[in-house]
């Protein structure tokens, strides 16, 4: 596939990283139609506890799109911050990030990604699915989100 854009894994504080997080909250919110702080902090996705990859346009260096993921427990890690900027979106840059997370997770021996997503986000349930991901019960916090669809793919 010859795509403009390239992944990378951060592993150090990224200010770019953290934009990803806030527009993404910021979609959230307006989706689901609340508003509240940020939960998400950039850290919590750097090892040990997880992994974050970003999208860059490979020339002008812009920061097009996140993913990443934490550790749910041994065996299985939780998809999150999958974000792709609008004016990049339908250019495949969110399944190359899958794509990279999923090779990432495999390398880190666990056997399933999980993740939560909702009626709201309509094209993130069609990209989940079309990925492989099937639908499961809302597992951990997720359990008393009445708005709450779960995912499971296994990855072994």
């Amino acid at each position: 596939m010859n795509q403009n854009f390239k992944i990378r894994m951060v592993e150090t504080l990224d200010p770019n990283s953290q934009i990803c997080l806030d527009h993404l909250w910021e979609e959230i919110q307006n989706r689901y139609g609340f508003q509240a702080p940020n939960p998400m902090d950039f850290q919590d996705f750097l090892p040990p506890g997880g992994k974050f990859f970003i999208a860059e346009h490979n020339e002008t260096k812009e920061t097009i799109g996140s993913a990443a993921y934490t550790k749910f427990s041994d065996s299985q890690c939780e998809l999150d911050a999958v974000y792709v900027f609008p004016k990049f979106r339908k250019n495949k840059v969110a399944i190359s990030l899958l794509n990279e997370l999923e090779k990432q997770a495999q390398a880190d021996h666990y056997s399933s990604m999980i993740l939560r997503a909702g009626a709201p986000q309509p094209e993130a349930l069609t990209l989940y699915k079309n990925f492989g991901f099937k639908e499961i019960p809302s597992f951990g916090k997720w359990v008393s989100d009445p708005t709450a669809i779960c995912f499971e793919k296994k990855i072994i």
